[in-house]
């Protein structure tokens, strides 16, 4: 079921492009302005995304009353909306097939922010460590703290921004996803470790001669 949900929500995201490139359709930039109105409302008071969240729950076998599809529900309403948040004035996609988590994410922002030091004396193997990365942490440790996706969602919209200006992209199939398995407190410890393990782990040496050349 989650494998055809997710391929829904990709055919979702992918016809805001044009299909023979990457640049965003002509009517996309109103309809990502209205999913980005999303984040000042739940799903119940104010269904802006409403149409995609039955798409992506089209199946026959689901039913309102299911937990995992409300589940789901609620992850669609604030993904998009975040996701249009992050696209929004981006020439390229901001959305990309990738498995990119949150957590990988952030460890090219941590990079991003390292490299645009004045002195490049950063560590390129593990920029994570580095002090002008202190802000990332702290924010993606607020966020993998979080009880509720309501306050995940709180955390990171905090950190797209970031993302958005170092031109960032991130599997939002895959954040969607997480979103919904975060509903579930048994499931937030599992996804909190995978973007934790993604966020620390190290950049290849052979990096260091790719910066070196930049």
């Amino acid at each position: 079921m989650n494998d055809k949900r997710r391929e829904r929500l990709q055919q979702e995201l992918a016809a805001l492009y044009k299909p023979s490139s990457n640049e965003l359709r002509d009517d996309a930039p109103a309809t990502l302005s209205r999913w980005r109105q999303g984040l000042s409302h739940s799903p119940d008071t104010m269904p802006v995304l409403a149409m995609q969240i039955a798409n992506v729950l089209s199946h026959p076998d689901e039913r309102e009353h299911d937990r995992e599809a409300r589940a789901w529900e609620v992850a669609v309403h604030y993904g998009l909306s975040i996701f249009a948040v992050h696209q929004q004035s981006q020439e390229r996609p901001m959305h990309e097939r990738s498995r990119r988590s949150f957590g990988e994410a952030g460890r090219l922002l941590a990079r991003h922010q390292a490299q645009n030091l004045e002195r490049r004396e950063f560590s390129r193997t593990t920029p994570q460590f580095e002090a002008v990365n202190r802000g990332i942490v702290r924010r993606l440790e607020a966020a993998m703290s979080s009880v509720s996706v309501a306050e995940l969602v709180g955390h990171a919209r905090g950190l797209v921004p970031m993302l958005r200006q170092a031109s960032i992209s991130l599997d939002y199939v895959q954040f969607i996803s997480d979103l919904a398995a975060w509903a579930h407190a048994p499931s937030r410890g599992p996804t909190a470790l995978r973007w934790g393990r993604d966020f620390y782990k190290p950049f290849p040496a052979e990096d260091k001669q790719t910066t070196d050349k930049e």
